[in-house]
């Protein structure tokens, strides 16, 4: 069996390790793993072998196309708020994630607040695409000028010589926030969320 050098640095990444971490399960030193994952040379058919038994023994579809499962970041509220677009957010990490996102810059936040219920609950995981732009009735993680991070249904409108946008929560309590198109920050659309039911 031959697997593409280009792939096993995707591989490694489903795993969420470092190379360290990665050339030590597969029982060779970092330097060879380095080499083999910038070679345009196949595996041998023995590590080959060693890469696909970790494929199958963690669940992960390591052989499939580009795009299929795959673990992101999980990041926290307040990371999330800490930049002001993609580029700038934390990547100090402690949890991942499994999912089949296209968008190859996912990340997943933790929700905070009671705002979506009973629909989505606090600690429900939300998987974010960066690079794709919401469109109106989508579920969104946000950051708007003057109210931080935010989890709502998001609506935009051309009003006068502005766009205002609308984020909705599902929570009857909490009311609209109308803010105009220059405080949003940044705002993702949400690709699916993720309930642990085991606490």
């Amino acid at each position: 069996m031959s697997l593409p050098q280009e792939r096993l640095g995707n591989i490694r990444g489903q795993f969420g390790l470092t190379q360290i971490e990665f050339a030590r399960k597969l029982g060779i030193s970092r330097p060879h793993l380095s080499k083999l994952e910038h070679s345009p040379r196949p595996l041998s058919p023995k590590l080959a072998r060693r890469v696909a038994d970790l494929c199958r023994n963690s669940g992960l579809p390591c052989m499939g196309p580009p795009g299929g499962i795959r673990a992101i970041p999980v990041r926290s509220w307040a990371q999330a708020g800490a930049g002001v677009d993609f580029e700038e957010l934390p990547f100090d990490w402690q949890k991942r994630v499994a999912t089949d996102c296209p968008d190859e810059r996912a990340f997943a936040v933790e929700i905070q607040g009671d705002s979506m219920e009973p629909k989505y609950l606090q600690g429900d995981i939300a998987v974010l695409m960066p690079t794709r732009q919401p469109r109106n009735g989508c579920l969104v993680v946000a950051r708007l000028a003057g109210e931080g991070i935010v989890f709502k249904v998001f609506t935009a409108r051309d009003q006068s010589s502005a766009r205002v946008c609308s984020f909705t929560s599902y929570n009857p309590v909490f009311q609209p926030i109308e803010v105009s198109e220059g405080n949003v920050l940044w705002n993702y659309p949400v690709y699916q969320t993720v309930r642990q039911v085991w606490r």
